[in-house]
Parts: structure tokens; C-alpha cells; sequence
């Protein structure tokens, strides 16, 4: 396809190819240098950063949020950025920094094992029944009582009611 665009070039207009004046402009005006060099496309860029994150940064943000999942947390933010290409970030440094600080703000992410809990409490559900087969919380004399005053509370609420 041939695209031309109008321009005024020392007032005087023309017409010139739009795909040579676009990269005419690129070049001249952009702050980035692209000789010789060829950009990622976005995912690749995005899966290239999460996946050579170094070990001293990682440590770094582990020790600034300690109660978040760091590598959890991070496979988070590469999912996000995949999905939400209209919001496109160019520092995913900074952004994972962000996005790790809401996550620690939020009452962090360091994953509980369910498993091991629930577990505990069937152990320990299951010690309290045991040593209360063996111990008696009341002697039979005790029981007795409890029962005798039970019943007399109850004998005098229907003496009441009649």
C-alpha cells in the first residue's frame, strides 16, 4: 500500500511518500537509536524480562516484602501485562516494583499449606478425645450432683409455670 501525506517544507507544500517520511522522523526525532537494532515485539519483551530476572533482585524485593510470594507474585504481573497489552509498560522493573508494593499493602501473598493445617487439627482433635476417654473432667460423685441441681432447677420451673 502507498500512502502519501501532505507537508510544507520551507513554505512550500508537497506531497511525499508517508513511509519515508515516518522513518525519516523516527530516526531524527526519536530519543532511542535503532541502527542496526531490531525491537522485540511486546510479549517477547515481557517473557524475556520474567524469565531473567536476577537472583539479587529477586532477593532484594524479598527482603523489602517480606510477606509477599515474590515468584508468585511476578508470574502475576507477567500475566497482566500479556493480557492488557492496551495498557503496554516499557519499565517492567518499576512496575513490578509497584505491583509487588500493592501486594504487600494488601496483606501480602506467602501461600499457607491447607493441608498441613487441617491435618494438625484432626492430630489435635483427636489427642483431646483421647485424654478425655482416659481423664474424667468429674468425679461420679460430682456428676451426681450436677444432675440432682439440674433436676431440682427443672422441678421448680414447672412448679412456677402451674
Amino acid at each position: 500500500m502507498f500512502l502519501e501525506i501532505k507537508i510544507r517544507k520551507d513554505g512550500e507544500e508537497k506531497w511525499v511518500n508517508a513511509h519515508k517520511f515516518f522513518d525519516y522522523m523516527i530516526k531524527e526525532y526519536s530519543k532511542v537509536k535503532y541502527e542496526g537494532k531490531k525491537v522485540d515485539p511486546y510479549p517477547d519483551r515481557v517473557n524475556k524480562f520474567y524469565d531473567n530476572i536476577p537472583k539479587e533482585l529477586i532477593d532484594m524485593w524479598a527482603k523489602a516484602y517480606p510477606n509477599v510470594d515474590i515468584k508468585g507474585e511476578c508470574e502475576k504481573a507477567r500475566v497482566w501485562l500479556l493480557s492488557n497489552t492496551n495498557k503496554a509498560k516499557k519499565d517492567f522493573k518499576g512496575f513490578t516494583n509497584r505491583w509487588l508494593g500493592k501486594a504487600c499493602q494488601n496483606g501480602g501473598s506467602i501461600p499457607v499449606q491447607m493441608e498441613h493445617k487441617i491435618e494438625k487439627q484432626i492430630q489435635e482433635r483427636r489427642e483431646y478425645m483421647e485424654k478425655s476417654k482416659v481423664e474424667d473432667a468429674a468425679t461420679r460423685e460430682e456428676k451426681q450432683e450436677i444432675i440432682s441441681d439440674i433436676l431440682a432447677k427443672l422441678s421448680k420451673k414447672k412448679g412456677s409455670k402451674k
